[in-house]
């Protein structure tokens, strides 16, 4: 009986340590999602920035460019002796306007990938937010499960050990008891 007893303590106690170490595992494993997804969330606003200022790089490029396309334009209609007037006129605006194009549709592109970054930055520490809360309750059933079985464990050192006596059969009839004469 002293052995089932002493088995049930350390199982007792190795189920007790089991719980704290997996406690402790869950809220490591959370603060390192908590991390990561700080991490990665700052690393996309970073990048989308820096996508920014390319963009912008590239549109103060392209106006030097549509700039001199628009001189070349004008010179050649010079050299050809047309006037800046009608056709001519008409030619530079619509270059002009393509030319202008082409600048706003890299800011769009630029604009729609930082949004896009800034968004999958949101919806990363969101992601983390509810797996932190997940982690909690996990924590507490853990707590709760290592508290059951610990209890459990005792309980069986408490019969092995034979000091709760015999366990009553609630199907077993009570013997009767005599009456005392009269």
């Amino acid at each position: 009986m002293a052995f089932f007893a002493i088995a049930a303590g350390i199982g007792a106690a190795a189920t007790v340590a089991g719980t704290v170490m997996s406690i402790q595992g869950q809220k490591n494993a959370a603060k390192a999602g908590e991390y990561a997804a700080e991490f990665n969330a700052d690393q996309a606003r970073k990048q989308a920035k820096y996508n920014e200022g390319i963009a912008q790089e590239n549109m103060r490029r392209q106006r030097d460019n549509n700039r001199r396309e628009i001189a070349r334009r004008r010179a050649t209609a010079a050299r050809s002796g047309l006037a800046e007037t009608g056709a001519v006129a008409d030619s530079l605006i619509e270059t002009g306007d393509r030319l202008q194009q082409d600048i706003d549709d890299i800011w769009e592109r630029a604009s729609k990938n930082s949004e896009m970054l800034e968004n999958k930055a949101s919806m990363g520490l969101w992601e983390s937010r509810q797996a932190t809360s997940a982690s909690k309750y996990n924590i507490w059933g853990t707590a709760l499960s290592g508290a059951a079985q610990t209890a459990s464990l005792g309980y069986q050192a408490y019969q092995a050990s034979g000091a709760g006596g015999p366990t009553p059969n609630p199907n077993q009839i009570a013997p009767l008891k005599a009456l005392p004469p009269r």
